[in-house]
């Protein structure tokens, strides 16, 4: 019966496979990555609960570790892998936190735009609804209504337009509204 045989670098401490891998040794940093995955992994986890996010993270703090190699001064490769993978559960997190936010915003956004465009809408509607009614009125209460209500133009300048008195032009507007919020209140009670 043969005995298994144990790779050498299981038995290098990590300075000393540090030294290797900052030599270029694959065989170290693969002795790094089985003996470090697990527990990185785990840890991470805890924290964020997602298996596939917890696995790229993981991965990405082993490819630093290798590709930042001859720049990187690390007394604990365990520990300087579990701050670089925190630091990354917290950057994940913080961006996470951002997209929430602006989708937030967005979404605020898009319904006061909405909002916005239904009450135009609802306007509109109403202007071209009290117009339709104007039709009703007598022909001098309706061209007073229309040109101050509908057109702006105010209660003089109305009554110089329709060479009329203000008053006569107050009490044509009077006369006019008075018949449109009945109509409006017999509408509204109709609708609900």
């Amino acid at each position: 019966m043969k005995k298994a045989r144990i790779h050498p670098a299981s038995t290098y401490t990590d300075k000393y496979l540090w030294d290797l891998i900052r030599a270029d040794s694959v065989d170290a940093f693969n002795e790094v990555y089985n003996r470090y995955w697990d527990l990185v992994f785990r840890i991470t986890l805890k924290r964020l609960h997602v298996k596939e996010i917890v696995e790229e993270i993981v991965q990405d703090a082993f490819i630093v570790l290798w590709e930042k190699r001859h720049e990187l001064q690390v007394d604990s490769l365990k520990n300087y892998l579990l701050a670089i993978t925190r630091y990354a559960v917290f950057h994940y997190i913080s961006r996470q936190q951002t997209i929430a936010a602006r989708m937030g915003e967005m979404r605020q956004e898009e319904q006061t735009t909405n909002n916005n465009i239904e009450d135009i809408v609802n306007s509109r509607l109403l202007l071209q609804l009290v117009d339709s009614m104007a039709e009703e009125l007598p022909e001098k209460s309706k061209q007073v209504f229309r040109h101050n209500k509908l057109q702006g133009y105010t209660v003089m300048q109305t009554a110089e337009a329709f060479n009329i008195s203000p008053k006569t032009a107050e009490g044509h507007l009077t006369k006019a509204l008075k018949t449109l919020r009945l109509k409006l209140g017999t509408l509204y009670l109709w609708v609900l």
